[in-house]
């Protein structure tokens, strides 16, 4: 706000919606992560519903097609990537719910960005892409390394774990045991260290898409007013992109949990 002559006049910020790095507050106690969240959970709960019941139901459709060869594909997926039924089973829950989530979380932004871009700005206050908010991609990334973690102590014992990290005093002569002892403590850092990694990686490939998008919207919306109208759809080649970027990094994370748990169930010595 600026005063001059008695008259009050307002900056009007001119330019492309940046998001902040972090979550924005909308009110006490909610921020527009949450209810993004929690709208996308909603969507999801009446996804879950009509899967279940595409599923119980006896007669034939594209829906019940969809949700099988949904369930086949990841399931066949999974077992040739653990080489074990039991173990593709037994995390097939968790690593296709993650999966899901950072895909789907994905798609939903483009919806928000799109009613942001050509229904209302005043949406993106109010809403805000899950993936962007480094506090979730935190949490996807803790909750990988902490079944990393349990993984190894189910398969090692607890007693093996903490003697492999914490000191690992074994082998045929002095020199090597220090090596092997250092060399744990390594692999003890490379905890924190890998979940910051998971985190950074997936939050600062979704925001940057979303600076670069909007950046080239408002450029389109620039050149709209300047020159011809079919600016507008400049952006619209990105958005399509987008669901690329968004399935890329949705594969790349599960790639790694898989790495990650099967490391962590095999033995060693």
């Amino acid at each position: 706000m600026t005063e001059n002559n008695n008259e009050t006049t307002t900056e009007v910020h001119v330019g492309p919606h940046i998001p902040a790095i972090q979550w924005e507050q909308v009110s006490w106690l909610i921020t527009n992560t949450i209810i993004t969240t929690s709208i996308f959970f909603v969507i999801i709960l009446i996804v879950s519903i009509l899967w279940n019941k595409a599923l119980k139901s006896e007669k034939k459709s594209r829906l019940k097609l969809f949700f099988i060869n949904f369930v086949w594909f990841f399931d066949k997926y999974l077992i040739d990537s653990f080489w074990s039924k039991k173990f593709a089973r037994n995390y097939y829950a968790l690593v296709v719910g993650i999966f899901s989530i950072i895909f789907f979380w994905n798609l939903f932004w483009l919806i928000i960005d799109w009613l942001g871009a050509w229904v209302s700005p005043t949406i993106l206050h109010y809403l805000r892409p899950m993936n962007s908010d480094p506090n979730t991609t935190f949490v996807l990334a803790f909750i990988t390394i902490t079944m990393f973690v349990w993984v190894w102590i189910k398969t090692h014992w607890f007693t093996s774990t903490a003697k492999w990290y914490c000191f690992n005093f074994t082998w045929d002569n002095l020199w090597m045991k220090l090596i092997n002892v250092f060399v744990g403590w390594l692999h003890l850092i490379w905890l924190p260290s890998s979940m910051a990694s998971l985190s950074l990686r997936l939050f600062w490939n979704i925001f940057a898409w979303i600076v670069l998008i909007w950046v080239i919207t408002f450029l389109g919306w620039m050149m709209s007013e300047q020159v011809f109208q079919v600016g507008k759809f400049l952006s619209l080649p990105f958005w399509f992109f987008e669901v690329f970027v968004a399935f890329i990094q949705a594969v790349v994370f599960v790639w790694l949990m898989i790495a990650y748990f099967k490391q962590a169930s095999e033995e060693h010595h």
